[in-house]
């Protein structure tokens, strides 16, 4: 008896099918055709299963793990091998099938992969490992990118709009979905949504910032305080299309309800270069950690150049900016008037008008390090008032009582400006800062003369750090600040997530301001991010300040632990 099998039985039934009628009116040779295509997948899979199960007979250990990802993957990913560099393979030499770990799922069976590169914008080039086009895997730790690209860092600084280009050129390292020919990207929690050809998103944004503070060794009690706040709690929208971005955020902690960011960015092109212009309530451009958010901050509160020199309206201002960008380095011009949470309008008072100007320069960088060069300054025409008063925390936020103080006579006007330097070396950074503000009081104020006073304020910040963990450090080229980390090894991913240790000494003289004061202070800090968007941080500092006036007069010292819990989404 001759018995027919595989594809040999399908071929018979199907020649057998051709001559027969089927009462029911279906193709019967369309059909024979289908189950023969199954046959021979079901033929591949099963060579592929042996093929497995031949490699690990004999002993071959997979890589380290990874994580899959849909083919709607953006490009420009990192990847890496924990063991060396990874190896670009020809797409020609393609290896066979192995097991790969994915996360939770251990010794799943993946499809053959190829080490293929792309480059982003920045020239960097970033192996990645893929496949038949249905996934891409990141592989844990990942590679470190160099200074300064856009592989260093895993989002726009918080206080960016989305800008079209920059933003969608920064790697992206989630999970993506598609639905309904619209793109959802998880890398944060909450969806991201952009149309395939990147024209396009919208978003969900905010941030938690949940600290404790324990103050010790002043001679005023009062400021032996040991308490938490909420030092920020946020929750905005963004979006872009095509050249139009915006952002609009809210704060609610203090359970008081602020608006932070408010405005619009247009993006274009002049002389080869990219532009913004913007209109609307925006955290401003004022020195390198002056320009930086609370969320991205390497210690729990600014140095004391970004605290101290600082104009009247605060850190936000209504108005309107201007940015170019070369290459290596970037102008911004900004005219602001009060915060919008400035009272005036109740008051029907005038704002106090700021003009406001910074630019960096990145003169060398290599595959190692880089050199950030920066400049800055404020000129601001205050409204009139009955007096002045400055208070700078030189512990933390969760301390308000230690701190420098000034309790002058009205201001006029001020004038002020600033230094940066700023280098890496692989996964270690240095940073220096130099301010100084030139301040006019007013002669009088209705009928109270105070005569002719002037004053100046200085302040300078050294700063150090150094990532354990192999992490480049997280400074965003373009404006010349701190921006979210790329963690190498994510503890959501099996790894230990990234640790940074940091050391900062700041300096304060305002002993020729009326009422003035001089402070100096010394912070170690640890830093522990989980993933990319959430952080654990440890902070000491030993501070000594003497006042002339206010609440707490005269020399005193003091001591604080601090810790954070901040999480940006």
């Amino acid at each position: 008896m001759l018995v027919l099998t595989g594809e040999n039985a399908l071929h018979a039934r199907g020649a057998h099918a051709a001559d027969a009628t089927s009462p029911s009116g279906v193709d019967v040779v369309a059909l024979a055709n289908l189950v023969r295509a199954q046959a021979r997948q079901i033929h591949d899979l099963q060579a592929r299963l042996a093929a497995v199960e031949t490699r690990t007979r004999h002993g071959e250990e997979p890589g380290r793990h990874a994580v899959s990802h849909p083919a709607s993957y953006r490009p420009g990913t990192t990847a890496g091998s924990p063991a060396a560099p990874a190896r670009l393979v020809d797409a020609a030499s393609r290896p066979g099938p192995r097991t790969v770990p994915t996360g939770a799922q251990q010794g799943r069976t993946a499809p053959p992969a190829v080490m293929t590169a792309a480059a982003t914008p920045d020239g960097w080039v970033q192996p990645r490992i893929g496949n038949d086009g249905t996934s891409i895997h990141m592989v844990y730790p990942l590679q470190a990118a160099p200074p300064g690209s856009l592989g260093a860092v895993s989002a726009m600084p918080s206080g960016s709009s989305p800008v079209l280009g920059v933003e969608s050129s920064i790697p992206y390292s989630g999970r993506t979905t598609k639905v309904g020919g619209l793109i959802l990207k998880w890398g944060k929690g909450l969806p991201e949504i952009t149309t395939p050809d990147d024209q396009y998103s919208f978003k969900m944004r905010g941030r938690i910032l949940a600290d404790y503070g324990g103050a010790f060794g002043s001679r005023y009690q009062d400021q032996n305080v040991s308490r938490t706040i909420l030092r920020a709690v946020r929750l905005g929208v963004e979006g872009r299309a095509k050249q139009l971005s915006w952002v609009f955020e809210g704060d609610y902690s203090d359970n008081d309800v602020t608006v932070v960011s408010a405005y619009a960015t247009w993006s274009d092109r002049m002389a080869g270069h990219l532009v913004e212009y913007t209109l609307g309530n925006k955290f401003n451009e004022r020195g390198f950690d002056g320009s930086t958010g609370s969320a991205e901050s390497v210690f729990l509160d600014r140095d004391i150049v970004a605290n101290a020199i600082l104009p009247v309206k605060g850190w936000y201002g209504l108005g309107g900016a201007f940015k170019i960008f070369g290459k290596s380095w970037h102008v911004a011009a900004q005219i602001t008037g009060d915060d919008v949470n400035s009272a005036n309008a109740d008051q029907n008072l005038r704002d106090d008008l700021t003009y406001e100007l910074r630019t960096h320069w990145i003169p060398w960088r290599n595959k190692d390090g880089l050199i950030h060069l920066g400049a800055w300054g404020f000129y601001e025409d205050v409204k009139p008032g009955a007096k002045f008063s400055q208070r700078i925390r030189i512990l933390a936020r969760t301390d308000d009582a230690f701190s420098a103080r000034i309790n002058t006579i009205p201001l006029a006007n001020s004038a002020a400006g600033g230094l940066e330097l700023f280098g890496i070396w692989k996964t270690s950074w240095i940073l220096g800062e130099y301010g100084v503000r030139h301040m006019q009081f007013r002669r009088s104020f209705g009928d109270v003369s105070f005569g002719d006073h002037t004053g100046t304020v200085q302040a300078a910040s050294v700063q150090a750090g150094l990532f354990l963990t192999g992490e480049t450090p997280n400074y965003f080229a373009h404006t010349g600040q701190w921006a979210a980390p790329r963690v190498l090894d994510p503890v959501t991913d099996g790894g230990w997530g990234a640790w940074e240790v940091a050391l900062r000494g700041d300096w304060l003289d305002a002993w020729s301001v009326p009422g003035g004061s001089r402070s100096s202070s010394v912070t170690a800090g640890i830093n522990w991010y989980l993933v990319n968007y959430m952080r654990m941080m440890l902070n000491y500092t030993h501070a000594h300040v003497n006042n002339k006036s206010g609440p707490y007069p005269g020399a005193t010292g003091g001591n604080i632990v601090g810790m954070r819990m901040g999480i940006t989404f």
